[in-house]
């Protein structure tokens, strides 16, 4: 059985936004691209769905296992084994349960212990070499509007941490824009998958991400005739955040699209 061929018809089946929704449901990127298949498929042997996908088999079961365990798929044949999605409306519908009973939990047991404590809102960490990325990664959970980066180095040169980062944040609905100095080199787009808005310019060697116009981190060449080390400064402050929002909005705006 071959199970990617296209639909016909008007329904939007294209990988990224199911994924996306999926995402939303909990799913992980792999476990959204195997029960993806098994929605085209209705039904599909491992081996079917290793001829649509990259993974091995060996992940194949690891990943149909954690779908049975969390209800989102069954088995329907034992030789050779075969499974089929469950209904998304109801994966969705138990979804909602969950998080209506942990918001109602949140309200009884964790804001009141919050709200018990005064805070301040201005906060400062400085990192290093890759704790600069690994903060970066951090803020990109916390985002749940805007990400708005300049980024000294090119896609090909960002981990592979921060490229899920972004991209996850893009799955859930984060507005994410990425201005990269201009350059000769090609921007390996294939390596930032998701929905960002992104543009060239001219800029310094440095890098600035700014979280929900709340949070920002600024970064560069810790020595400037020196590419091993990198240094930054985080910010939980608004204000800064605000100021450093309306410069970012002056560069992408003068930027070149793509």
């Amino acid at each position: 059985m071959y199970i990617e061929e296209p639909f016909s018809g008007d329904v939007d089946t294209t990988p990224h936004r199911s994924d996306a929704v999926l995402h939303t449901l909990g799913f992980s990127e792999g476990e959204a691209e195997v029960y993806r298949l098994l929605l085209r498929a209705g039904e599909a042997s491992v081996g079917d769905i290793s001829r649509g996908c990259a993974f091995s088999r060996a992940r194949i079961y690891g990943i149909l296992d954690n779908l049975v365990a969390r209800g989102a798929a069954h088995q329907v044949s034992v030789h050779p084994r075969t499974y089929a999605p469950e209904n998304p409306r109801r994966l969705a519908e138990m979804r909602l349960r969950e998080v209506e009973a942990a918001c109602a939990a949140a309200e009884e047991t964790l804001i009141p212990l919050y709200e018990t404590q005064e805070r301040s809102y201005t906060e400062s960490v400085t990192v290093r070499d890759m704790g600069v990325f690994q903060q970066v990664e951090e803020m990109c959970l916390r985002a749940t509007e805007s990400i708005d980066a300049i980024a000294a180095f090119l896609p090909s040169a960002i981990p592979d941490s921060l490229c899920r980062a972004f991209a996850s944040a893009s799955h859930a609905g984060v507005r994410v824009r990425l201005l990269f100095p201009l350059g000769e080199a090609p921007l390996d787009l294939a390596r930032l998958p998701g929905k960002y808005e992104i543009r060239r310019a001219a800029t310094p060697a440095a890098g600035m991400f700014i979280i929900d116009q709340a949070e920002l981190l600024i970064g560069g060449l810790e020595k400037p005739e020196s590419t091993a080390h990198l240094l930054g400064l985080w910010l939980h402050h608004e204000e800064l955040a605000r100021l450093s929002g309306q410069i970012f909005e002056t560069l992408f705006e003068a930027g070149e699209p793509l």
